[in-house]
């Protein structure tokens, strides 16, 4: 609507920031040993957040900063950010702008300035959503091209054929991992599973499904995912991938 395009203007550019990987080495040194006695590696959780520099072709009057103010600034929760660049295409960024500042040329406002902090050390990717039919023990190749070794913990969501009474789900790329939910009262019944959050519910009847569930919440590791899938219905896998993209 107003021409808005990232810019370096009168000195004032985008950021350097660093991927979102910081890792600290966790071990001990002591004397006469040449090697550490390593522990293992912390990597830090710290939200992406850089300077964003942008502006119009022309100058802008107080009724579009108004405006261009209140479209970026004032939400209570976070926001998607996609910025049309080639390279950024396939990524958002989930975010919140903190800062908002006018530039100005000859004293009329034609760019701004905006701090922007993400809710995590990465940007997301677009929605997936892939349905399967499951049979007595389904075989499913699911690839996750995330650019980070963080697990992706998608929505499950499964629809039980008649007299079904489980799913279970073993991802051989992670151990042998098993996701198991036994007991399930009925065939009328839509499974809703938010591993992220560690949420299962019945999102038709109501029915309580916590006390056929193993605790172990279904997660995908980085690349390829071998999965055997029991149970007989409608499964769908739905959520966005990880990309360590910097900013």
């Amino acid at each position: 609507m107003y021409d808005l395009m990232i810019y370096d203007f009168d000195g004032n550019g985008q950021d350097i920031v660093s991927f979102g990987n910081q890792a600290s080495i966790v071990e001990t040194r002591i004397y006469n040993r040449i090697k550490p006695i390593h522990f293992g590696v912390n990597y830090h959780k710290t939200p992406l957040q850089f300077k964003l520099v942008f502006g119009a072709m022309r100058a802008l009057d107080r009724y579009e900063l108004e405006n261009i103010s209140l479209w970026l600034t004032g939400h209570q929760d976070y926001q998607w950010l996609s910025i049309d660049q080639q390279d950024l295409e396939h990524v958002q960024f989930r975010c919140l702008i903190t800062q908002l500042t006018p530039l100005t040329h000859g004293w009329l406002p034609v760019a701004f300035e905006a701090m922007v902090i993400c809710d995590c050390p990465y940007a997301y990717g677009y929605p997936f959503e892939k349905q399967y039919q499951i049979g007595n023990a389904t075989s499913i190749l699911f690839r996750n091209e995330s650019s980070v070794r963080e697990y992706v913990k998608p929505v499950l969501t499964f629809k039980p054929l008649a007299g079904t009474k489980s799913l279970r789900i073993v991802n051989y790329s992670d151990n042998n991992r098993t996701f198991q939910l036994s007991n399930i009262p009925s065939s009328e019944v839509c499974v809703f599973i938010d591993n992220g959050n560690g949420i299962i519910q019945d999102t038709k009847n109501g029915y309580n499904l916590y006390d056929g569930f193993n605790l172990n919440f279904f997660r995908l590791v980085q690349g390829d995912n071998h999965l055997i899938v029991s149970g007989s219905g409608t499964l769908t896998i739905a959520g966005r991938l990880f990309h360590n993209v910097a900013a």
